[in-house]
């Protein structure tokens, strides 16, 4: 049986002992320093300024008809044993905010009955240096989900060229809620989501674990106000979570180059998707952390999985999210540390998929 925090077998692994990566038991409970009422302001600042870098792009999608959020969408197609329900706007701001469903089975009929035993959602959110990428990245994945029983709901979201933080964190939020409000019209359960994503996608499914109850997070304007955006798993495969400590981890690292330390830079993934230097705005990589919001509301449990020659985003990034999250009291933290895997395609994520599935299992009561 594998130990939790142990590293186990992957890619190029070396004939080496294992590492010792975190404490394995429930470290004594302390919470993190919730935010001060200044970084509360400044994140309702930026939320602000996100919807105004979308609108001066002018990427609104139709207020009305088939372009609207939560508006009709064409029929659901059988592709490759799934049910999937293509580009369903989950949000009226952008054309970015869409959305492909994917069922095991046919979706119910308009006006059938429902029993109460809707299937449980993965949300699955691509990565891409929060610049790139899109939700058909996620396939390979999805079709694991779906085989398993699993409807999936696949998303794009604004990107850092065409809008800043926290935008993207609104979105996912909105696609949680959409997912919540439309439950009943697709046979899915509420009351059981998960988030799961890969690098920048990681981080923003930990956003959704962590941030429940977050004004600055649920904007209204995104549609289903009052509606939770709350997910009850998350799954992080390899994500960043405090932009500010990246580069040191890297340079803790001798199997990465001291180029790979770069985070800091005003051109780094982190600092454009801040929409600033990540080296000068301490306040603000804070508020961007999900680490900021520790011991404000009950976690879900989190499934982690990182490489340890990861030298994009390094795994000491897993490491101090875990710890954290247990100090914060969260239910169940696994953690699995591969030796020898990189980052994106350079980790094993088809050979790891049976270890999420046992978890989302487990923690969705599927």
């Amino acid at each position: 049986m594998m130990a939790r925090d142990q590293p186990v077998a992957g890619p190029a692994a070396a004939a080496r002992p294992p590492e010792r990566t975190a404490a394995i038991h429930h470290v004594p409970h302390r919470l993190l320093a919730a935010a001060t009422g200044g970084l509360l302001a400044l994140g309702l600042a930026l939320a602000a300024c996100s919807r105004q870098d979308s609108a001066q792009l002018g990427t609104s999608a139709p207020a009305s008809g088939p372009g609207r959020a939560g508006g009709p969408a064409d029929a659901p197609d059988e592709v490759d044993g799934m049910w999937v329900l293509r580009d369903v706007p989950y949000a009226p701001v952008s054309p970015a905010q869409r959305l492909d469903l994917y069922r095991p089975a046919p979706p119910p009929t308009a006006g059938a009955a429902h029993d109460g035993s809707g299937l449980p959602v993965v949300i699955t959110i691509h990565g891409g240096a929060f610049a790139l990428g899109d939700k058909h990245d996620d396939l390979p994945v999805v079709r694991a989900l779906v085989r398993a029983g699993y409807a999936v709901a696949s998303l794009n979201y604004r990107l850092s060229g065409e809008a800043r933080f926290p935008a993207a964190v609104q979105d996912v939020k909105a696609a949680v809620r959409w997912v919540r409000a439309h439950a009943a019209d697709h046979g899915l359960d509420p009351d059981r989501i998960a988030a799961s994503g890969a690098s920048a996608g990681a981080y923003l499914a930990v956003m959704l674990g962590t941030t429940p109850g977050v004004a600055m997070y649920d904007d209204p304007a995104l549609g289903n106000p009052g509606v939770s955006s709350a997910v009850q798993a998350v799954v992080d495969f390899y994500g960043p979570v405090n932009f500010g400590s990246m580069d040191d981890q890297v340079r803790a690292n001798e199997r990465c180059a001291a180029s790979d330390a770069g985070h800091g830079r005003p051109d780094s993934p982190e600092s454009r998707f801040l929409g600033r230097t990540v080296a000068a705005v301490p306040q603000l990589v804070r508020v961007a952390s999900p680490l900021n919001y520790l011991g404000r509301a009950p976690l879900p449990p989190f499934l982690i999985e990182h490489g340890d020659i990861d030298c994009t985003v390094p795994h000491r990034q897993s490491l101090e999210l875990a710890d954290a999250l247990r100090a914060a009291g969260a239910p169940a933290v696994d953690v699995t540390i591969v030796p020898g895997a990189g980052h994106g395609g350079a980790f094993p994520t088809a050979e790891r998929m049976p270890a999420v599935l046992a978890f989302l299992d487990r923690t969705l009561g599927h």
